[in-house]
């Protein structure tokens, strides 16, 4: 089940979130900064095409807080990833 980088809108595995991201990296991902691609570089056309879906996953974040397995489960359910 997969996460978008809610800048870039770059798809990331859940579990790469936990095993392959540093502590830096997970809490920018997590705080909507950017993920280890776009993190520090303008965005290109990409977002644009998610936004939607980025929107989606901020606002499911809110709902759910800190459970990234439910608001994976539920991007995939609506299949915005």
């Amino acid at each position: 089940m997969d996460l978008l980088c809610e800048r870039c809108g770059e798809p990331y595995d859940r579990l790469s979130l936990t095993d392959d991201f540093t502590t830096t990296e997970r809490r920018r991902f997590l705080a909507s900064e950017g993920c280890p691609c776009c993190y520090g570089n303008p965005v290109g056309t990409r977002a644009e095409k998610t936004s939607l879906a980025c929107e989606a996953q901020a606002a499911l974040r809110e709902v759910l807080g800190d459970d990234l397995d439910g608001l994976a489960a539920m991007m995939e359910d609506f299949g915005l990833v």
